[in-house]
């Protein structure tokens, strides 16, 4: 009916005033005239698919491309031969909807139509939500960004479901939906599972985007991967509708909280510390303040997957909790619980812990991250946190050291270790261990091998990745190869290590300590446990609702620190210069200009080469977390990208 071309038209126009209001193009976006198109990997026909509406973003050619606003209404005149058309399209698609499949491109998980843009037009103001399309994706050049990193992800996921409608926006995001399903993206899913799956991500759709006021595809996949790592996608089926809202509003902050690294406030330091310097609380972090006693003390729990004597690194926590423990006195008491499990499912220690009604409870792996969210939404009364960096959670909170700082130092020790040894003829290498189950690996290789190359740009580093069940005896290999010095302080979870993690001197058959690198967890701990007990949690103040607070304390906080034996003066003050301008802020080990293997990762911007910077660019908080690369320096490879803890 003509009634409901003019109503459509008047939506157009409303459109088109609207985008010129705000300096945008009051048309339909055009594909061909995309730059990055023109440089496609090439096409595939992926066939016929019922398409959401919402995901249709415009033309794939110009013809024609001004008959209708941004939002796919027409505004051609009443009079037109075009309005007529669309008029008569409209009668026809409500007595018996639209018959002929539209001709589109998708790319980059949007939709361009090259034949048919009339009938989506009269199916989108009809309030019609899928379209049935031929469609061929156009493959989008590689490279480094994030998007084509995920959208690359996708189309692993894409190969084994044939699912186009769950769309994630982070990386990693399609591999652990997978592995929340017991799947992996190399091997075809079963079909009921993708069956299943399709049908729990509408469910959850229909029931989450009211309450979650989601109105995109490009949302809600990712409100739907964190409401199935808390809530099983059986439940989805299981569970009534009445519970399934009810399970989505307690987890709300969480669903909509911002996904990725770059989302993340890093918190360097305690947010009063510049005022109170001198204090070791981390003041003003907690409201409602609950007066503690000796008789109502406040339980703190932990939860460890190990036993102290099997791990450096529950040996570390173990010692942190002692030591906080001890310093905040009979008004707050620790236990420890340690689960029976060592793959990081912690469900029955955490169940004890929050039995023992424990009002703080940390998690010391990021392994036992998923098991600590579900905790943390389904007792909201409890203060939840993990060791971990880099995770966004508006639930949990993540803390972790900075020992990268500290390799660092260690790398610059090493390095004029060797020369005071005289070790200047051949090719110098000094040999390095990373282990699975290590936290912060890269970090910690990275600014190690750059502490190293600022003393001798010639010394290379050998790096030996050991797996678990790895037997390799790599020191004998590294003693008859004339390598003098190793570095092994990766705090690893896995059991069997037998010397302190440091940096060594092979000398014959006995290791000889150089140093150290190595957390004061305690500090960290009595840090948070005072600042409950003080009363304010909230950090509303300094970051937005939505936003994930991740503390991260370096050298300048004293939860890293490093430990040697006597040095030589001039060794010692070497060591002073660099802890002291990193404490004060003036550098850092990820500053100025960085090589990785084969490239540039960070170039030195001066346009006048000669003369020397007082002022260098360091990467960014997430830049560093996420990091996946190896220096320049590094002889070796291990696994990167995997780990963000």
């Amino acid at each position: 009916m003509r009634s409901d071309y003019k109503f459509a038209k008047k939506m157009g126009d409303e459109a088109v005033r609207a985008a010129v209001k705000n300096g945008m193009s009051p048309y339909l976006p055009v594909l061909d005239t995309f730059e990055e198109v023109k440089h496609s990997l090439g096409e595939v026909r992926l066939g016929l698919m019922e398409l959401p509406i919402s995901r249709i973003k415009g033309n794939k050619e110009m013809g024609r491309n001004n008959a209708f606003a941004n939002n796919f209404m027409p505004i051609f005149p009443e009079t037109s031969e075009f309005a007529t058309k669309w008029a008569r399209l409209y009668d026809s698609y409500m007595e018996e909807g639209i018959r002929d499949a539209i001709e589109c491109y998708e790319y980059m998980n949007q939709y361009y139509v090259l034949e048919g843009n009339k009938r989506v037009s009269v199916s989108k103001y009809g309030g019609g939500e899928y379209i049935l399309a031929n469609v061929i994706r156009i493959l989008p050049a590689k490279n480094d960004t994030k998007e084509v990193k995920v959208y690359y992800e996708y189309l692993d996921f894409y190969a084994v479901t044939k699912n186009y409608y769950i769309i994630l926006n982070e990386p990693g995001g399609y591999a652990k939906l997978a592995e929340l399903l017991g799947q992996n993206l190399t091997d075809p899913w079963d079909e009921q599972l993708c069956a299943d799956m399709k049908v729990a991500y509408f469910k959850f759709g229909k029931l989450a985007r009211t309450i979650l006021d989601l109105s995109s595809d490009f949302t809600l996949g990712d409100a739907f991967l964190v409401y199935i790592s808390i809530f099983p996608m059986k439940t989805l089926f299981e569970e009534s509708d009445e519970q399934i809202i009810k399970n989505i509003r307690l987890a709300k902050k969480e669903l909509l909280a911002d996904r990725g690294v770059d989302s993340i406030a890093f918190l360097e330091e305690a947010p009063e510390a510049a005022k109170q310097k001198s204090s070791l609380f981390i003041p003003n972090l907690f409201s409602s303040k609950k007066e503690y006693t000796e008789t109502s003390p406040l339980r703190v729990g932990f939860i460890f997957d190990a036993g102290v004597d099997e791990s450096r690194w529950i040996e570390s926590h173990e010692l942190g909790r002692l030591y906080a423990d001890e310093m905040t006195g009979a008004s707050a008491v620790t236990k420890r619980y340690i689960s029976a499990n060592r793959n990081g499912n912690i469900e029955d220690a955490l169940a004890s812990a929050i039995a023992d009604k424990n009002e703080i409870i940390f998690t010391v792996s990021p392994k036992m991250m998923p098991d600590t969210l579900k905790a943390a939404v389904l007792n909201p009364s409890v203060k939840f946190l993990n060791c971990s960096v880099g995770q966004a959670h508006s639930a949990v909170r993540c803390y972790h050291g900075k020992l990268y700082e500290a390799a660092f130092l260690m790398g610059i020790l090493c390095a004029d270790t060797m020369l005071l040894d005289r070790n200047t003829s051949g090719e110098r290498k000094i040999g390095y261990i990373a282990r699975a189950g290590a936290s912060m690996s890269v970090l910690n290789l990275n600014a190690f091998a750059i502490g190293v190359s600022l003393i001798d740009p010639e010394c290379r580093i050998e790096l030996r990745y050991l797996g678990e069940g790895d037997h390799t005896d790599w020191r004998s290999e590294w003693a008859d190869k004339g390598i003098p010095i190793y570095a092994d302080f990766d705090y690893s979870t896995l059991p069997g290590i037998e010397n302190k993690p440091g940096v060594y001197r092979i000398d014959g058959d006995k290791d000889i300590h150089l140093g150290t690198p190595y957390f004061s967890w305690g500090r960290y701990y009595v840090q948070i446990v005072q600042s409950v007990m003080s009363g304010a949690w909230d950090i509303g103040s300094l970051v937005s609702s939505n936003t994930a607070a991740n503390y991260w304390f370096g050298l300048s906080t004293g939860v890293v620190n490093i430990v040697t034996p006597v040095l030589p003066y001039q060794t010692q003050k070497m060591l002073s210069f660099f802890k002291n301008s990193i404490v004060r802020g003036g550098y850092d080990p990820f500053t100025g200009e960085l090589h990785m293997q084969g490239e540039i990762v960070s170039e030195e911007r001066s346009t006048q080469r000669n003369k020397i910077s007082a002022s260098l660019e360091k990467l960014k908080d997430g830049q560093i977390v996420a990091m996946d690369w190896l220096n320049d320096n590094i002889d070796g490879t291990m696994p990167l990208g995997e780990e963000i803890i």
